[in-house]
């Protein structure tokens, strides 16, 4: 026997594969998307609240069956799969999963027990994106409770669960809720030709019952996140496009045109931010472009020379100041949720470009490392190439959301779920 032993290593040891360049302002990002978008979270399609709206339903129905999480992964996996298949050269841009399909191509892995695994979907899944908004507190109001798996359905919630699950589908024209009970326990497999399954599942195909009850809760509530939204959605207008969000015409302009100039303050300051991170993001590229090149690091003094660098810290000050100017515009409550973008501007602004770079290294997390007067390459250092190329970096549902960047805080994303609440677009 061997007197060598394993150890597991020690949580610092262990390299994270994630990275995201939010500046240590991810609460306050978060804070402005909730603020311009109220509790939609990250949801742009119907069918991301029939999928987990259903699985609530049928795992109250089988008692000791699968967690609900387990049940929504598995059945919107199931409908991306479909879709993907149906039309594999151009899928649904809500398809989650491409990769994994593809791969298992010449594998029979149609299964609960299967799809319900990340190795065969994804990790970061459509109900992730969903949970808040279904929610009683802080979200449409669907369900109630503060983890998924111990929500209970309210009224308007189960409706749309009934409507889901009481469409026809397979020999003799079943119900989906008989199907996915029949395929979650192993009775049911995927028949050959899922034309009616494909149908009933799909995400581009709610029905229209589904489709009204989301309406109702997106601009029919009279609650004050409800008049936001419906506000918004009436500034948006109905065009097939999301028009400009600035500009003659734009989101802006309407709100302000209609009395709701708060508002549309609110969605100024917060383009303001989004202005100022895709300016530190810019920097850190050219910075991961000078770190690359030069062998065990560059110093410090060096990069500040770089006439690139000079440029982009300066375009990085001019936006960090129009952002303090905006913030300044705001009430005192909304001033108190972005206490830390402030500072952090006011530290770029402040500093000499030597400052400006340490600052900027020390919060891109893992991308860059400081050490002696040294900037190098950290435990994820990959070269940023540009500002949309920066955000991509983040893995998950936001790469392909209509507000993947990040940049229209939501208001993307609200335009596409109100079009397919409405029945407009792709069906």
């Amino acid at each position: 026997m061997s007197d060598a032993y394993w150890f597991s290593p020690a949580p610092s040891e262990v390299m994270c594969s994630r990275l995201s360049l939010d500046f240590n302002l991810r609460a306050a990002d978060l804070f402005f998307r909730e603020m311009i978008v109220p509790e939609l979270g990250r949801i742009w399609f119907v069918r991301q609240l029939s999928w987990p709206l259903a699985a609530l339903a049928l795992h109250m129905e089988m008692g000791n069956g699968p967690r609900p999480t387990a049940i929504c992964h598995g059945i919107e996996a199931l409908a991306c799969k479909l879709e993907f298949w149906a039309n594999p050269n151009s899928p649904s841009p809500r398809v989650l999963g491409r990769r994994a399909f593809g791969r298992d191509a010449e594998q029979d892995v149609w299964s609960f027990h299967q799809l319900r695994q990340p190795a065969h979907y994804v990790r970061n899944t459509h109900r992730q994106a969903a949970t808040r908004a279904i929610r009683a507190d802080g979200g449409l109001g669907f369900a109630r409770g503060s983890r998924f798996d111990l929500l209970e359905l309210e009224p308007v919630g189960r409706k749309i669960a009934e409507n889901f699950l009481e469409q026809r589908v397979g020999q003799g024209r079943m119900s989906l809720r008989k199907w996915l009970r029949g395929w979650l326990e192993d009775h049911q497999g995927v028949p050959s030709h899922p034309k009616a399954l494909l149908q009933a599942l799909s995400p581009e195909r709610a029905t229209v019952a589904e489709r009204e009850l989301v309406y109702s809760r997106l601009v029919g509530r009279s609650t004050p996140a409800g008049e936001k939204r419906k506000r918004l959605a009436h500034a948006l207008g109905r065009a097939e496009n999301l028009k400009s969000i600035g500009g003659d015409g734009g989101v802006v302009d309407c709100l302000r045109k209609a009395g709701h100039s708060e508002q549309a303050n609110e969605i100024v300051v917060a383009r303001a931010f989004g202005t100022m991170l895709d300016r530190a993001r810019d920097t850190v590229a050219i910075l991961t472009h000078a770190v690359e090149l030069g062998r065990g690091g560059v110093k410090l003094a060096n990069l500040a020379r770089d006439s690139a660098l000079k440029k982009s810290i300066k375009d990085l000050r001019t936006t960090s100041k129009n952002y303090v100017g905006k913030v300044n515009e705001l009430n005192a409550v909304a001033i108190k949720g972005v206490a830390t973008s402030r500072d952090f501007s006011n530290a770029v602004v402040a500093g000499e470009d030597m400052e400006a770079i340490r600052i900027l290294v020390e919060r891109c997390g893992k991308l860059l490392g400081l050490a002696d007067g040294v900037v190098t390459r950290g435990p994820l250092f990959r070269v940023v190439d540009a500002t949309d190329e920066g955000s991509a970096l983040e893995d998950g549902v936001a790469s392909i959301e209509p507000d993947g960047t990040g940049r229209t805080f939501r208001i993307a994303n609200f335009h596409s779920l109100l079009r397919d609440a409405e029945r407009r677009g792709a069906l």
